[in-house]
């Protein structure tokens, strides 16, 4: 099934997502996470703040249950555990500019290498990792009106993770101490 929709793609797929996509300078939004087994069982629920910009630049607040912080820079990767009261720094990689998270604020044109493109239905697209190249199988972002609502990545193991957006803020004026 997955070979005849990238055998009928005619790259039209992934030019939408790209019309939808290269606007976006930078997000600023209120998230809701819940992640589910195979079989459906919720194993966790967050919220929380999700902030991009162009270029590379992310932050990701985890508020409840248990705060966290992961920023970056473009350079480096912070992920702040307050309740350790630990910092652990990694530099930005490939493996983390995949992430389907930097698809907002990411090079467009890796797209093409890292994922087979699908569009459900107007506004739902269907994103299939090629090989080797992602930690998830595959990845749906939803929009509605040109906005990002949702994304739901699953993983190679069968689990689930939906992130809803809300509040959403549509190219704010984001600084770049924000992601330091």
């Amino acid at each position: 099934l997955a070979l005849g929709a990238y055998a009928s793609d005619d790259g039209g797929d992934i030019q939408q997502l790209r019309d939808l996509l290269e606007p976006i300078v930078s997000l600023s939004a209120q998230f809701e996470q819940h992640m589910v087994d195979a079989n459906g069982v919720e194993l966790q629920h967050s919220n929380g703040l999700f902030q991009v910009a162009k270029p590379n630049s992310l932050r990701w607040i985890v508020e409840q249950p248990m705060p966290q912080q992961v920023i970056s820079d473009g350079n480096s990767l912070w992920v702040y555990d307050p309740d350790l009261e630990q910092v652990m720094v990694q530099p930005f990689t490939g493996d983390i500019q995949s992430a389907p998270g930097m698809l907002f604020s990411g090079d467009l044109q890796a797209l093409d290498s890292a994922y087979m493109v699908e569009q459900l239905s107007a506004g739902s697209f269907l994103l299939t990792a090629e090989q080797g190249t992602s930690l998830f199988s595959s990845v749906q972002i939803d929009f509605d009106n040109l906005l990002p609502t949702s994304i739901a990545l699953t993983d190679n193991l069968g689990q689930v993770t939906r992130i809803s957006f809300s509040e959403l803020e549509y190219n704010p004026p984001l600084g770049a101490d924000l992601f330091v």
